[in-house]
């Protein structure tokens, strides 16, 4: 059974908002090309992701999971919580913080 629109764009929201803090609160920041190439997709796609536009596949959901040191779940959570232990240049879910982090990083052109 399909899953309902409302539900998909909550996740894409969350996914989203998430993607776009980690990302840009790694020190240094991690650009959406820089991202993409870890990845093997195309800066298009982390735009695509960060702008709620779509979900990303499996594998790449597992992968960015891994690329920040969290577990898929975790991508999609509003509140994330405050006990995963964090390894080296890895975002844990307690540094998930949804501040302004464009304030944090020049944005990319």
């Amino acid at each position: 059974m399909p899953m309902d629109y409302e539900k998909e764009q909550q996740l894409r929201d969350c996914l989203a908002r998430n993607l776009r803090y980690l990302r840009m609160s790694r020190s240094p920041c991690l650009s959406q090309k820089m991202l993409a190439k870890k990845l093997g997709v195309t800066q298009k796609s982390i735009s695509r992701y960060e702008n709620a536009k779509c979900l990303p596949p499996t594998h790449v959901l597992v992968a960015l999971a891994g690329e920040f040191g969290l577990t898929t779940d975790a991508l999609f959570m509003e509140r994330p919580p405050k006990n995963m232990k964090k390894k080296e240049g890895a975002t844990t879910n307690e540094d998930i913080t949804h501040s302004n982090p464009q304030e944090d990083c020049g944005r990319e052109k």
